[in-house]
């Protein structure tokens, strides 16, 4: 910090300790050399020293020293008080812009992204010529959807900066948002002309490539960008996108770029407070008291789980397993391994972080996120051969739900569902329109069951009002119940969807199941199914729209028999 204080620069400093020292000779000359003490400490990671140097200018020090405390708590974890004393800051000094950033972006790492637009259209209302304040507006309001403001910001800064990099790779972060993937490579691919070496603009660049299937160029950029100097959060985040690149290439070394996803440097990871150390893979398993912990979403525990039987093999018999998944899951997974313990885990926010523990883990010897054991036990293809299914639903309900199809009438019975329950942002356009999937829902010969949790009902709906009809599984809550839905899947003829919770929980049954996904679609493992179920048939991505790729799944239920 102290040679930043030696000149203030003609454009708005970039960070918000460059910020604070730049208007420090705006403060006695004793609390001065305080809060340049305190900006070392915290460059040290001295974080007790350097609050109590800042604390020790006030009330000379005045909304300067309070940003600085702010700083210090942000950098030191403890979000929550940073906000208040940033918030504090900002009752001192109202009309103060940066102020009112450094709260703006706390807030966007505290969760609350319309409280951040809010705070920074405060800002521009101010400063309406600030290109960094432009772009952090538009960046929050592409994360609340909020596309054609976003977009509305963005071209009335580039009117003024029509050659700023950043702002031709936000524009392309936003058509990706909204599904114009051949825009949105237009666009990154100027931000790459105009800025080669960047590393964000490379890392948004290989996530434009995954989005229309071209993981080879997405893995070379995301190369270019981990040598173009990344700081270690950029570089955590560029490392899980080349993961996701290379295992889409088929390339199973990409297991060691997905150990980024739990990287403390991310703000989307995870974190973990469980008991014992964490395992490493210098650990011999056997023999070991494991407590193998569910990561990710449901869909993914379901799909690692599949990995449950091989690490019982590698305990070997004096070995101990804990499983500790979504509690919803406990009772198939616990039928399906008697001799494993199963419980549920528990997630919390803390500071902005999500935090998983396992409150009754019981004693262990050390524990691991499910996924850290992909390296071993699903290194290569052939680990993947003979998969099995390894979810046994109840038979008395798989009979009670057989007997409810028969009541239905002739016809094949097929579960159909068309979404996630998390739809916000990018994720929205990775599931189809339920509008494309009329010729589906049309097909002959079917009778169409719903699997759709969540608010399904308007959908359902205007499938009735187009002579659509889609049977609902009377009694059964497609969100909570997961061993009936398990039940009702198994004795449906075939389970029809995109890769969710449900279409996993499908073919961990052994159900027949068809998936179709959408890029960058990395579960595939660059074949052209799912290896890690024994009866699913992909339907990949491969540059249709919906609407032609549903349309050809509607004939392949009319052509093909289904057991």
């Amino acid at each position: 910090m102290s040679a930043a204080l030696k000149t203030r620069p003609a454009a708005r400093p970039a960070s918000p300790l460059q910020r604070i020292a730049a208007r420090l000779g705006e403060v006695p000359a004793a609390a001065r050399k305080r809060l340049v003490a305190a900006g070392d400490a915290l460059a040290d990671g001295d974080f007790a020293r350097a609050e109590s140097l800042a604390a020790a200018t006030l009330p000379e020090g005045g909304s300067l020293a309070l940003r600085l405390i702010g700083l210090v708590r942000e950098r030191a974890g403890a979000l929550p008080q940073a906000f208040e004393a940033l918030r504090q800051a900002h009752l001192k000094a109202p009309t103060d812009p940066d102020g009112v950033r450094d709260l703006a972006r706390l807030a966007r790492r505290l969760g609350q992204p319309g409280l951040a637009a809010d705070l920074l259209t405060r800002v521009r209302a101010a400063v309406p010529g600030d290109l960094a304040d432009a772009q952090d507006l538009a960046a929050v309001l592409r994360d609340l959807d909020r596309c054609d403001e976003a977009l509305a910001i963005v071209r009335e800064a580039m009117a003024d900066a029509p050659q700023a990099p950043h702002l031709w790779s936000l524009l392309g972060s936003i058509a990706a948002q909204k599904g114009d993937d051949a825009d949105a490579r237009i666009f990154h691919d100027e931000a790459l002309r105009l800025a080669p070496r960047d590393a964000p603009i490379l890392a948004n660049a290989a996530l434009a490539r995954l989005d229309v299937g071209d993981a080879g160029a997405a893995r070379e950029a995301c190369d270019a960008a981990l040598a173009a100097g990344p700081t270690p959060p950029q570089a955590a985040g560029v490392r899980l996108a080349r993961a996701t690149a290379r295992l889409c290439l088929g390339d199973l070394g990409g297991w060691d770029d997905y150990a980024a996803r739990l990287a403390p440097e991310r703000r989307e990871a995870l974190a973990f407070d469980l008991p014992g150390q964490r395992w490493t893979p210098a650990m011999p398993l056997r023999g070991l008291g494991l407590l193998l912990v569910g990561e990710q979403g449901l869909g993914d525990e379901v799909m690692f789980g599949s990995m449950v039987g091989d690490a019982l093999c590698a305990l070997g018999p004096a070995g101990r397993l804990t499983l500790a998944v979504e509690p919803r899951l406990a009772p198939l997974l616990a039928r399906a391994w008697p001799g494993v313990r199963v419980i549920g885990h528990a997630t919390t926010s803390l500071a902005g972080r999500l935090r998983r523990t396992v409150p009754d883990a019981g004693p262990v010897q050390a524990w691991a996120p499910i996924g850290d054991l992909l390296p071993l036990l699903r290194a290569t293809p052939e680990s993947f051969a003979g998969a099995k299914a390894f979810l046994e639903p109840d038979p008395a309900r798989v009979a009670h739900w057989r007997g409810w199809l028969e009541s239905l009438g002739p016809g094949r019975k097929v579960g159909v569902l068309w979404r996630s329950g998390l739809m916000a942002g990018l994720r929205a356009r990775r599931f189809a329109p339920f509008e494309a999937w009329t010729p589906v829902l049309a097909a002959p010969g079917a009778t169409f069951v719903n699997l759709q949790y969540g608010e399904a009902e308007p959908d359902l709906a205007t499938a009735q009002a187009q002579g659509l009809t889609i049977h609902r599984p009377p009694g059964l809550d497609l969100m909570q119940d997961l061993e009936g839905v398990a039940a009702l899947c198994r004795a449906l003829d075939l389970v029809l969807g995109p890769p969710t919770a449900t279409t996993n929980i499908a073919a961990a049954t052994g159900a027949a199941t068809w998936i179709v996904s959408a890029n960058p679609n990395w579960p595939a493992l660059g074949t052209a199914g799912y290896p890690w179920y024994p009866a699913v048939r992909a339907f990949q991505p491969d540059g249709a729209a919906w609407e032609a790729r549903l349309e050809a799944v509607a004939r392949a239920l009319t052509q093909i028999p289904l057991s």
